[in-house]
């Protein structure tokens, strides 16, 4: 009822002003109402104008100037568009890598790695593991707006700590989380049969080794609608040896991973 008695007061306030002309209220069903009156205001010219209250837009001016915006929002007042955003990371891992031992055995010399017992040995061994590490994310969004998704976990984290009291010295540790996740930031905007998106791609995730792994892409792409679009790669490749009496170990470790992006029509 409030909120009935305040609009009438304002449309009553503007008709003081309104002179001659006509008033008109519209009922902007897709945004708010103020985002449209840079669009409309060149309409009226210098006789008429153009007010926003919540959701109405109040118009004055001439009968034609009402007809010409009432066609302009007819073409700009539209639900907007549903889309699906979608984010995809498709990788390979692939280790390999080959150790040798080898050493002599008697009773008064002992060099290398052999069991006991055995006079000598050379022996050699190849390893090789693959893996994939596919994922897709995706979220609802409207046309011109944007859209968040993240998925994660707290990880536990140690720090170790030392002190020094009366009773000498001591260490312990204090655990805490962090916070870690996967996930995207999107602002599409669709024109015809392309689409504009602006997107920030975030994955995170804790390694065997008690580190973090952390990727990152910022960028704005542009293409076909339903079609993917490359987001960006990521490469490398590290080698590594180690030699001991007895022993030679090398491997080498590769990894290659895409990330890419399309944007769905709902209606």
């Amino acid at each position: 009822m409030r909120y009935l008695i305040a609009v009438s007061m304002f449309i009553l306030a503007s008709l003081s002003y309104a002179g001659e002309g006509q008033t008109e209220v519209f009922q902007i069903m897709s945004r708010p109402a103020a985002s449209v009156i840079d669009a409309v205001r060149p309409l009226l010219g210098q006789t008429g104008s153009v007010s926003a209250f919540h959701d109405k837009l109040i118009v004055q001016g001439s009968a034609e100037q009402i007809a010409a915006v009432r066609t302009l929002l007819g073409e700009i007042d539209r639900p907007a568009r549903r889309l699906i955003i979608e984010v995809r990371r498709t990788g390979s891992l692939s280790q390999s890598g080959r150790r040798i031992g080898y050493g002599v055995h008697t009773d008064n010399v002992y060099l290398g790695r052999v069991p006991p017992g055995a006079d000598a040995q050379v022996s050699v061994q190849d390893f090789e593991t693959r893996g994939r590490g596919d994922s897709t994310q995706r979220v609802q969004a409207l046309d011109g707006r944007p859209a968040l998704i993240r998925a994660g976990q707290s990880v536990p984290v140690y720090q170790a700590q030392q002190y020094i009291g009366e009773w000498g010295f001591a260490q312990g540790y204090q655990m805490q989380y962090r916070d870690t996740g996967s996930g995207f930031y999107a602002l599409p905007r669709v024109h015809g049969s392309e689409v504009t998106v602006e997107i920030y791609q975030q994955h995170e995730q804790p390694s065997a080794d008690g580190r973090f792994d952390l990727q990152q892409a910022s960028t704005v792409l542009r293409g076909q609608i339903g079609r993917w679009m490359t987001l960006g790669s990521i490469g490398d490749a590290a080698n590594d040896s180690r030699n001991d009496i007895g022993l030679h170990v090398q491997t080498r470790r590769a990894q290659d991973m895409q990330l890419e992006l399309r944007v769905i029509p709902v209606n």
